[in-house]
Parts: structure tokens; sequence; C-alpha cells
């Protein structure tokens, strides 16, 4: 059958699935000589954040499908897998509602400043895929927060949610800003120096998407300022963020490591679809959340 390369640690239902259809799995554990060796005769690749260039895909004479953990795709080839005829597939809605309800601190919240209450305040939503409907809900519902969304691939918006056309108008109008888009080149640094002079002195800004969407040093420079009162950081550029970081010495900052889709719901879900879609594909079959 297939050799199945696992690039770092996924719940076992995965691997466990692959192996009962036959298949041959070989682990890296975030190794990347184990995974420049062994991806080299790989008919499928499991994947979590290790970057997957096209220069290292080239060396993969087998591959027939990357199976995204999870649903960024940022660290994927498209453009090479889309030209050698490779399958890329990621796992939708499977950590979506782990991620919209992400938070930390515990006990240590009592070493923080007063916190300060979410009702009749407004959110902000950037991007409104799958997490971005939970989190509408939760706010919306549970909090009785005003949610104003900007995306503009889409046209509708639920009953009682306000979309508007303008990021500059969502900036300044929320309290509250939570980043839910996609890493591309047209979000890269989205959010920049300029767009966070516009949001309001009292504002938190929330990021579980993707570091890169905000310019890291321009947030810093906001926070350190007074400009900006707070931030909720679970992803970083880069990644893992660097131990003598600013960030880490801000009282007004609460950083968690990439770790907002890691529940035991969540994991087990996305193993399990990114190794049915590797099955599916090897099996000639279509797989859930192709994107190549």
């Amino acid at each position: 059958m297939a050799k199945i390369l696992i690039t770092e640690s996924v719940h076992p239902i995965g691997p466990e699935l692959l192996t009962a259809a036959g298949h041959t799995v070989v682990y890296a554990n975030r190794d990347m000589d184990v995974i420049r060796r062994e991806i080299v005769d790989a008919d499928a690749v499991l994947v979590r954040i290790i970057e997957l260039p096209g220069s290292l895909l080239a060396t993969a004479k087998n591959l027939k499908i990357v199976s995204k953990h999870g649903v960024g795709y940022d660290n994927i080839d498209l453009d090479y897998c889309k030209s050698h005829g490779i399958a890329v597939t990621i796992t939708p809605n499977a950590n979506s509602l782990s991620v919209a309800e992400h938070r930390t601190v515990g006990f240590a919240a009592k070493n923080h400043a007063p916190g300060i209450e979410m009702t009749g305040k407004t959110l902000g939503l950037i991007g409104m895929g799958r997490i971005g409907k939970h989190i509408l809900h939760m706010c919306r519902d549970g909090l009785d927060m005003h949610v104003i969304v900007y995306d503009p691939y889409i046209s509708e918006v639920p009953e009682g949610v306000e979309k508007v056309d303008d990021l500059s108008e969502l900036l300044r109008r929320a309290d509250v800003v939570t980043l839910h888009c996609l890493l591309t080149d047209e979000t890269r640094k989205l959010i920049d120096r300029e767009r966070l002079a516009l949001m309001k002195p009292t504002a938190l800004l929330i990021n579980c998407a993707r570091g890169p969407i905000v310019d890291e040093a321009a947030l810093i420079e906001a926070l350190e300022n007074g400009r900006l009162a707070g931030a909720g950081l679970d992803v970083t550029d880069p990644e893992p963020v660097a131990p003598d970081s600013p960030l880490f010495k801000l009282p007004n900052v609460i950083v968690t490591p990439h770790y907002a889709p890691t529940t035991v719901e969540s994991a087990t879900r996305v193993s399990k679809i990114a190794a049915e879609n590797i099955n599916a594909v090897l099996a000639g079959q279509e797989p859930v959340g192709r994107i190549v």
C-alpha cells in the first residue's frame, strides 16, 4: 500500500485509520532531516505547520496528496501542488469551535488589571468563515454584543449583525477586534501601523488566525505607548515567538503558543478528517475540504 509521512504529532485516531487501511505510517516529529529523507518516496504527507515549499515537494516523486491538519494552508506551496497534480485538503470545521472558545489565564487573572464587561460592547469581526461564525453567535447571543463584520468575500450576514465594506470603519468603531481571516498576500500585515492608529485606545485586538496578519512591531509600539489597551495573541510572527520578545514584558498582552485548536474534541476531529482525506485520495475518491 502507500507510505504516509506525518510531519508533526497528531491525535492517534488519524494514524490508526491510515494503518487500518493498510498504509505504512512514518513519523517525523518535526525533525526536518527525517522529513527531507522520508518525503522522497512518500505517497502522502499529513502536515500541521511545518513549511512545505516547492523545493522540498519537488523531491517527493510519488506524492499524491498533502493533507493539512487544520484549515490554514499558508505553509504549503499551492502553486507547486497545482502544477504537479498534487491534491491539497484541509479539515473544514474540525477545530473552529475550539478556536472560537479559546481562553486562558486561570488563577493568574488575579494578577492582571481589572477586566471589562463585554455586554453592550461592539465586536469587530474580520473574516466570517467557520470560526468567525462561531465567534459571532457567542458574542451576539451569549454576551449581547453588537457585532460588525468586515469580509469582502461574503454578501450577507445573519440577522442582528451589521456588515461594513470599509475596514477602517470597523477599526474605528469596535471595542474588540478579532481576526479570523486566512493569511494571503492580501491579508499579510493587514493590521499595520496606520490601521492600529484608527482603533480606540480602549480597544482590544485578538488574533487567533495567523501572526503575519498583524505588523507585530507596530502592535508592540501601540501597546507600549498606550494607543491600544491590550492584545490577546495565539499566533505570532515569527512562530514560536522569540523568548526575548517584548510581548512577554507587556502587562496588557496575553500570548498563547498557537494553542487555540488544542482540545480533545478538536484534536480528534482534525486528525480523523486529515487521515480520511488521505485514504479517500489514495482510493480515488473525493475528499472533503479539497482546495487543490
